[in-house]
């Protein structure tokens, strides 16, 4: 008697069988069986993937995800027939397809079947070099990655999200539709160092600082975009890595009184600025014989230190707490 084919084998068997291959084994399955792939797309019980992160080409797509202890990459790129997709160095050609096609559909069947809360979700832009360049490419993938991230029937849950931006549409496209409860970290940053260095590019966060999901992260970084919401809107933080353009003294007396405040939760709030003024209001510091300067506040605990140094050669402000013992011999301690 000659043995049954995978799709004659009876539903239960099938799903006992797709549990216990896991999910790298299901996705090479779903590219060489017609016959199974909607068997998948129907019964695939939760993934439980770890990270997910993708980095946006313009002639090839970098899909990584991780299952415990084990990082895995699909590739995504055109062929003369259509697309060619390598999966753990497999490849395979996916006639008459286009390849953003291909891995928007398989992006789609990840989305769908992950259950359990990702540690990281990311997006990685670093391969374009200007807004306009960005915007091009970019717009219909976030476009079409929103629309699978709406279709879920509750928000996909993610700790930790990031994503390379140009403009606050760039990143309102994803971070309303992840769920607000798990998420600890929000990490915003220019696609392309030398790109920020030239164009000096701003950024603004008036929507995003409204959400959900930004109330209840506890880590914000910011990097290479300067943000342009006044200071105070970006507190709530644990620990905070932001770039302004122009750093007031005004701006760091808001951020000593936010330290130094009875509910305050803030433990390190880290500023990469390009120029700062009006630092008299902070009262007298300690300085250094390379002009980098630090004050020191006095707070409801003696052995308690607020600290708030700044130094030159990175253009870097650093305001947290330190403890007594840590203040310089010589250096006065300012009474709040």
């Amino acid at each position: 008697m000659s043995q049954p084919s995978l799709l004659e084998m009876p539903e239960n068997v099938l799903l006992k069988i797709t549990e216990a291959v896991g999910f790298p084994s299901i996705f090479t399955l779903r590219k060489v069986c017609r016959g199974y792939r909607n068997f998948i797309d129907d019964q695939i019980p939760s993934i439980n993937l770890t990270d997910i992160i993708i980095h946006v080409h313009q002639q090839k797509m970098y899909l990584y995800y991780d299952i415990p202890l084990n990082k895995k990459l699909i590739l995504y790129k055109n062929h003369p027939a259509g697309c060619v997709v390598n999966h753990e160095g497999r490849e395979y050609v996916m006639e008459n397809e286009e390849f953003l096609s291909v891995f928007l559909r398989d992006f789609g069947l990840i989305i769908t079947h992950q259950k359990s809360a990702l540690e990281q979700f990311h997006f990685d832009s670093r391969s374009m070099t200007n807004d306009e360049e960005f915007r091009q490419y970019t717009s219909s993938i976030f476009a079409k990655i929103q629309k699978i991230l709406k279709s879920r029937p509750r928000p996909l849950k993610v700790k930790e999200f990031a994503m390379s931006i140009f403009r606050q549409e760039d990143v309102m496209s994803i971070l309303p539709f992840l769920d607000a409860n798990p998420l600890t970290s929000i990490s915003m940053l220019h696609p392309n160092y030398g790109a920020f260095l030239m164009k000096e590019t701003t950024v603004e966060l008036n929507e995003v600082v409204a959400l959900a999901q930004w109330r209840n992260a506890k880590h914000l970084n910011i990097s290479y975009l300067y943000v342009t919401e006044p200071v105070e809107n970006l507190f709530g933080f644990t620990k905070s890595r932001i770039c302004i353009k122009v750093v007031s003294g005004n701006d760091l007396c808001l951020i000593k009184e936010k330290f130094l405040s009875p509910d305050n939760q803030t433990e390190e709030f880290l500023i990469s600025y390009k120029e700062l003024v009006d630092t008299q209001l902070l009262g007298e510091c300690y300085s250094t014989e390379h002009g980098d300067q630090t004050w020191y506040y006095r707070t409801d605990h003696y052995n308690k230190i607020l600290k708030i140094s700044k130094i030159n050669w990175t253009k870097m402000i650093t305001v947290s707490f330190i403890e007594r013992s840590n203040v310089p011999e010589y250096a006065l301690v300012l009474v709040q």
